[in-house]
């Protein structure tokens, strides 16, 4: 695949002697999951202790800064802030809080409704406290896709678009992968197929996680409304989501969203009206000033789901074969 996180492996293997290929189903890299979704480079807050998901987050909250100098890309760190509307809501604020410092999050402030209009003046004045991370940015996550292309491709690695992937057999030698481009001879696979991950890895009979389509109904706003927020705003989260955001963006144009729909079709990406309310509410909670009227555009996204945390490991099963998903 490559998305952001076949095109970044690509991309760091490319420092080494080695021969690669990525294979993408889509006609362009970023075509899947990683063109349509909120470009937030998280801080780390909002994930459990001891999660591969939470551990990485932070390192690539980090790593981002190195990989946007090296490459010229448009991150900007613009902070976040999760609201409070209530005594209950901002105790929770403290637990969340002090679970992001426990994995390493640092700069983490609880503010109030002093600084919050001071700093959020478009903000629900009924909101009571808030959770500042400053470390929290935004970049266009299909140009980040794009330019670690275009470096790993500079240094080597082929890519072949419309290459979607229709087996794989394993031998003593290593892969015959047979794709829609012919078949290609691997000693190592790296499985980043996103929203195919799971059928990528059950074509050598390695189960053990399923890959449900989280559904997210994103809504574009003006670009006159650039300045609408100064920061990313969160609601508390849920078990499932981090809530409907009131998002910016590194082309200027504000979104709302996302919403989180559990779907099955992985080819979903229809919006709808029921989606638009949900998310227009969720964000007028947020900023009251919002009007339907600003929104510009709409898409959907698909998260590619698979339990409550990321996998990555190496399959005993079938040597040389490495699950990222």
């Amino acid at each position: 695949g490559s998305g952001v996180v076949g095109s970044s492996i690509a991309r760091e293997l490319s420092r080494y002697k080695l021969s690669i290929a990525v294979l993408e189903k889509e006609e362009e890299s970023a075509f899947g999951v990683s063109k349509s979704n909120s470009g937030i480079i998280h801080p780390g807050t909002q994930n459990p202790e001891g999660s591969l998901k939470g551990r990485l987050c932070l390192e690539g909250n980090v790593l981002i800064r190195q990989i946007s100098r090296e490459l010229g890309l448009d991150f900007k760190e613009v902070g976040e802030i999760i609201v409070a509307f209530s005594q209950d809501e901002t105790r929770r604020l403290l637990e969340i809080k002090s679970q992001a410092e426990a994995l390493g999050v640092e700069q983490l402030r609880i503010v109030d409704k002093a600084w919050l209009r001071d700093n959020e003046p478009n903000l629900n004045p009924e909101v009571l406290a808030a959770l500042y991370a400053p470390t929290a940015g935004i970049i266009s996550p299909y140009r980040m896709v794009y330019a670690l292309c275009e470096n790993a491709l500079k240094n080597g690695v082929e890519i072949y678009t419309q290459a979607r992937v229709e087996n794989i057999v394993f031998a003593n030698s290593g892969f015959e992968i047979q794709t829609a481009k012919g078949v290609f001879k691997a000693r190592h696979v790296l499985n980043a197929a996103g929203l195919s991950a799971d059928e990528i890895s059950a074509m050598l009979d390695i189960g053990g996680f399923k890959i449900t389509p989280r559904k997210g109904q994103e809504f574009i706003l003006d670009k006159k409304k650039e300045n609408l927020t100064n920061h990313l705003i969160f609601p508390l989260p849920s078990k499932t989501s981090k809530g409907i955001l009131v998002i910016k963006t590194a082309d200027g144009n504000p979104m709302i969203g996302p919403s989180a729909e559990e779907v099955e079709d992985k080819e979903d990406l229809s919006t709808t009206e029921e989606g638009l309310k949900k998310v227009f509410d969720g964000a007028r909670r947020l900023v009251p000033s919002l009007n339907q009227e600003d929104i510009i555009a709409y898409f959907s996204g698909l998260r590619p789901a698979a339990g409550d945390d990321f996998i990555i490991r190496y399959e005993d099963k079938s040597p040389g074969f490495i699950n990222v998903a």
